[in-house]
């Protein structure tokens, strides 16, 4: 952990501070082991990788949907209010509660499969390329605040 305290590019501090997370649940199957800072920074940076990488969608059906409760509180709390928003109307194109349960969200999820969905999704998936927040930087300052709470 100390190796990555030294890092001074945010871009590499971020993505260090993101595998150690990530070694440290266990790719997400421990989330027991993050303090609320951590647990934080853990789920913006899941949002931004599943939606980087397939957009929304790929998000909600992947294991960081079991996040979609928490994402819009998250990106708040580390200043990304665009993002928050993003995310916000995300979740409201399904107009119910997104389960926790991975297997219950994908039954609900192909329940679901409209065209209106995904213009939706396709929507907020290019408003979050154009990445008017600056998560990097957000991110970067939310850890070094919270500093005490990353072990």
């Amino acid at each position: 952990m100390e190796h990555i305290w030294s890092l001074t590019d945010t871009n590499d501090f971020v993505v260090a501070m993101t595998e150690h997370l990530e070694n440290k649940t266990r790719y997400g199957d421990d989330m027991s082991v993050l303090s609320e800072a951590e647990r934080i920074f853990y789920i913006t940076q899941t949002l931004e990788m599943e939606v980087n990488n397939g957009g929304f969608s790929q998000f909600f059906y992947n294991s960081g949907g079991s996040f979609s409760g928490e994402l819009v509180n998250a990106f708040t709390a580390i200043g990304a209010n665009a993002t928050a928003a993003i995310c916000r109307k995300a979740i409201a194109a399904f107009g119910r509660d997104i389960p926790v349960d991975r297997d219950e969200r994908e039954q609900m999820l192909d329940e679901m499969d409209s065209d209106e969905i995904d213009e939706i999704l396709d929507e907020c998936d290019s408003a979050f390329y154009d990445y008017e927040d600056d998560l990097n930087e957000l991110n970067y300052n939310f850890v070094m605040k919270n500093k005490e709470s990353f072990t």
